[in-house]
Parts: structure tokens; sequence; C-alpha cells
């Protein structure tokens, strides 16, 4: 017996404190809803494009010294890729700077043969032909000095072409050789993509064309991170795929450090004229059955509205709903607490 009304008392407690918390009014925090000027949208996946890479390739054959080269790095213009092993260029050069000085010393002798032959032509002591051997002698040894000092310097140009560096600043893709290994001129040894030029490629339906125009920013997600950008129209296709009647478009967007090559994204394409649509902050949406909601706040207590998106515009989202109103509050913060008519003091 006592162990049923002892059950009795738990129950009757549990109802008492329901109640209490029933009539507890939640915290929530409101957005005014306001009007904008904007197109509905239409919600289209694409993919992150790297529009400009390029496999960087060495200019000159050679051995792989030392690499700079990590796959998923962001690299500056100018930065240090690959070193290559320069010391039989060294060696070589080294050897034609000796024959430079040995050319030297022939020149000085056969120029003071020159100026003694000089002496005796004009006084009839040595033939006109030995004179103008001497003096050819003397060119070519000049010559062959020229020709040395221009190879030389192509071995400099050389030296300086055995150090790789990045031709934009880009992010490495892919890493295709390592150290000891040999390169050649159009052997890339990595795929590095420009950070300033990615964007999303997107198609779109034919009969959009007329509401999608280059300079005008959509709003976009990426979907794996849950990242929010805003892009550009840059390009647009002019070729049509002659099945799906689609054509790409091509949006601008700001290099982030979670990008991959072939993400998928959401672009919000326009669809139609600019239109004056309710505006309301993404926080506010309650997705309940599958369907759209928001809290407004009536007489102290929580009122549930359907709304009927169609437009994304970064945070907010616009509706065209004759009852959502401009100025209107809806709850942003607290409504994952709400139900249907619920006592809430709104927070400043």
């Amino acid at each position: 017996m006592k162990t049923v009304q002892y059950g009795i008392l738990i129950l009757l407690t549990a109802m008492a404190s329901g109640a209490g918390a029933q009539d507890r009014a939640s915290r929530v925090v409101v957005d005014k809803v306001f009007e904008k000027e904007i197109a509905k949208t239409n919600r289209n996946v694409g993919i992150v494009h790297f529009d400009k890479s390029a496999g960087v390739s060495p200019e000159i054959s050679g051995l792989i010294d030392r690499q700079d080269v990590v796959e998923g790095t962001v690299v500056k213009k100018g930065h240090v890729l690959v070193r290559l092993n320069t010391d039989l260029i060294r060696k070589t050069i080294e050897i034609m700077r000796k024959r430079v000085e040995l050319v030297d010393v022939r020149m000085v002798n056969t120029e003071k043969n020159l100026k003694r032959y000089e002496i005796l032509f004009q006084k009839d002591a040595a033939s006109e032909k030995a004179y103008d051997d001497l003096a050819g002698t003397y060119n070519e040894l000049a010559k062959e000095k020229e020709i040395l000092k221009q190879d030389i310097e192509k071995l400099k140009i050389e030296m300086n072409k055995s150090v790789i560096r990045a031709p934009f600043d880009g992010l490495i893709l892919e890493k295709y050789k390592h150290e000891g290994e040999w390169v050649t001129p159009g052997s890339p040894i990595c795929l590095l993509a420009a950070v300033d030029e990615v964007c999303v490629k997107v198609a779109v339906s034919e009969e959009l064309i007329r509401f999608v125009q280059a300079g005008r920013t959509v709003s976009i997600m990426i979907n794996a991170i849950e990242k929010k950008i805003v892009g550009t129209v840059q390009t647009i296709t002019r070729v049509a795929d002659i099945k799906s009647k689609t054509f790409p478009i091509k949006v601008a967007i700001p290099y982030f450090d979670e990008a991959v090559q072939n993400m998928s994204a959401t672009v919000d394409v326009p669809v139609s004229d600019t239109m004056k649509l309710k505006m309301i902050q993404r926080d506010a949406l309650v997705r309940f059955e599958n369907k759209n909601f928001v809290y407004t706040v009536e007489d102290g207590r929580s009122k549930m509205l359907p709304v009927n998106i169609v437009a994304y515009d970064g945070d907010y989202f616009g509706v065209d709903d004759p009852y959502i109103v401009s100025g209107m509050p809806v709850v942003v913060e607290g409504n994952d607490r709400l139900r249907p008519d619920t006592p809430v003091t709104i927070a400043d």
C-alpha cells in the first residue's frame, strides 16, 4: 500500500513540474523581417574548380637534389619547389674559364708578334702574307674567346634554371617527382592551381539564360563543410548541351583553405527578374515533417508560420507569403525549444 502511495506521489510531482515548465517562458532572440529587391532562385549543384592550373616542369634536364613540394600546401609566386643538381654545370664553367685564360695568353703573344711583324712589314723585312696570317690568328682567338664567354653565360642561365620556382600563387594539387629522380623539359614535377582563380562550375537550364548575367552575385553553399560564400558570375559558356539543353556558367569565388577540386557546391541560380521579397535570417528556419516554418511572437506567445522559400541571399532567405510582413519579429535563437503557443520572453 505504501509503495502504491509513493508511486502516485512521484506521478503527481512530475505532472506538477511539467506544468510549471510549460508555464515558464522561454527566452528567445528575434530579428525583424525586411523587404528587398531580389530575384527568385533555384538551387543547382555544381563543382568547385580551379580555373587556372599548370603542370610545373623544368626547362633543363637534371637530377632532383632537393625539393619542397607538399601536396595540399599553398605557395607564393617565386617559391622554390625543386633544386636540380648542378655539379656538372659548375665544373664545366670552371673548365671554360680556364680555357678563356689560355686564349687570353695566346692573344697576348699573338698581339706582340703582330706588332713586331707590322714594323718588319713596313720595312719590307716580312711578307704581307705572314702579317695577314698573324692578324687572322688574332681575330680567330678573339672570336674563340667570345664564344667561350657566351657558353659560360649559357651555363649560368642553366644554373638559374636548375632552381624551379612557383610561377604564381597556387595550391599544390599533385606531386609527380621525388628527390633522386631525373627530370626533363616538359616532364611536370607537380600540378599547381592558382588560388586567385577559383570558381564553381554549374549547369543552368537554357530558359534561365536571360536571368544570369556576368557580374551578378549569387549565394553558394560548399556542401561538405557547410560554408556559405558569395560568388560572382564570371563567364557564360555559349555552347549548350544538346541533350540536356543546359549551359555551363562559371561563378568566381574567393579561395578557402578547405577547397578541393571537384567538391560539390550548391548555387542559388536566379530564375526570375528582381522583385520585392520578404527577407528572413536563415537561423529562423525550422524544419518539421519536410516543411519550412518560422516562429513569430504574438502577445508573448510563439506562433508557428509556414513559409515558402523562393530565394536565398547569403545569411537570409526570401519568401512571398502574404502573411509575412516587413517588421514582423521572427525567432532566430531559442526556436529549437519552442512549440506553438509557448510563452516567450524576448531577450535584447
